[in-house]
């Protein structure tokens, strides 16, 4: 994020004066990677970005913004409100376009994909969600409203939103009566906002409530600590080796204890599970990204795309690309 007030002189722009860059959540280098696919950056500059990354501060967006009118009010002496910021996403790929995102083409299809694989990660209580909520973002500005107004259309993409995720959780496992109460104590919340961002970051934390308490209703109480924890350090770092003797060394266990107590809880193996959980997490991939089936199966530690796509059919019931067909030919 950025921020900028502008000084003018005799009714034309003098200087602008900027805040930033700084990131409003933690970004992994995988992340940038993902984001560099998208535009012509050459080798040098790559690896300028990466060695200045740790050095950029972490700041929340409302923190941000007041950091914004407290340099507005330097620059100009004037005193503004939080709901007279304007915000705006920058386009990297044609500055010359409008920034306003009304403006911001949109492809249905793509954004119907990104909407299943956030509904998904609220079924399945996947405390991994980071990604595909960063994608699914990307692809559109949330709904469209004929006024114009950022607050109005915030509001109604918001109250859009929690209503989905409230029909998710049921079926993900919560009590009607727990998601519609939590579901509807956002909206209020929403209804009350005087600001897309203040807007946005009630709805990115309602999203990760909602995830929060699938996974604690999921929760099978005869499921000890140690294995319960066994299994959200797997889901949360599938793209990485994940070895018996890792395991035990995050969990503080000899591999041995680890594996016997973990067998006779979860009624498979740790490897079992392990290959359960990653092709699960293939499934979102295919339908939310456009990464091919071997970057699939690389990113999720796969030896080769033709055992990927051997396990997953022994899993799915279907080969990898059918899987792709089949649920992302709907609109």
């Amino acid at each position: 994020m950025w921020c900028a007030a502008f000084e003018y002189q005799e009714g034309s722009l003098y200087r602008s004066h900027l805040i930033g860059p700084v990131f409003n959540t933690e970004i992994t280098r995988h992340a940038l990677e993902e984001q560099f696919k998208q535009y012509e950056i050459s080798v040098s500059f790559k690896i300028r970005i990466f060695n200045v990354l740790p050095t950029l501060p972490i700041l929340s967006t409302v923190l941000m913004l007041q950091y914004g009118l407290m340099l507005h009010y330097c620059v100009t002496g004037k005193k503004l409100q939080r709901s007279d910021i304007e915000m705006q996403q920058a386009d990297l790929a044609n500055t010359r376009r409008s920034l306003k995102p009304e403006y911001i083409p949109r492809d249905r299809h793509k954004v119907y994909e990104g909407e299943r694989a956030l509904l998904r990660m609220v079924r399945e209580g996947d405390l991994d969600y980071r990604k595909v909520l960063e994608k699914a973002t990307q692809l559109s500005p949330g709904v469209r409203v004929s006024n114009g107004q950022p607050v109005m259309q915030a509001l109604v993409t918001g109250v859009t939103f929690a209503a989905l995720c409230t029909r998710a959780a049921i079926e993900g496992g919560l009590s009607p009566d727990a998601a519609y109460t939590v579901g509807d104590g956002y909206v209020q919340s929403m209804i009350q906002c005087d600001n897309v961002a203040e807007m946005g970051s009630l709805i990115n934390t309602m999203y990760a409530d909602f995830i929060e308490r699938v996974h604690k209703s999921r929760q099978n109480p005869a499921i000890s600590p140690l294995v319960r924890r066994c299994c959200d350090y797997i889901e949360l770092h599938l793209e990485e080796p994940l070895t018996l003797a890792v395991l035990a060394k995050e969990m503080g266990y000899t591999e041995y204890y680890l594996s016997r107590r973990f067998k006779q809880e979860m009624k498979v193996n740790i490897n079992e599970y392990v290959r359960f959980a990653r092709i699960e997490r293939a499934k979102t991939l295919l339908e939310a990204s456009e990464l091919s089936v071997a970057e699939v199966a690389a990113r999720l530690q796969f030896c080769s795309g033709s055992h990927f796509s051997q396990v997953f059919q022994q899993v799915a019931g279907c080969t990898p690309r059918q899987w792709r067909g089949k649920n992302s030919a709907n609109t």
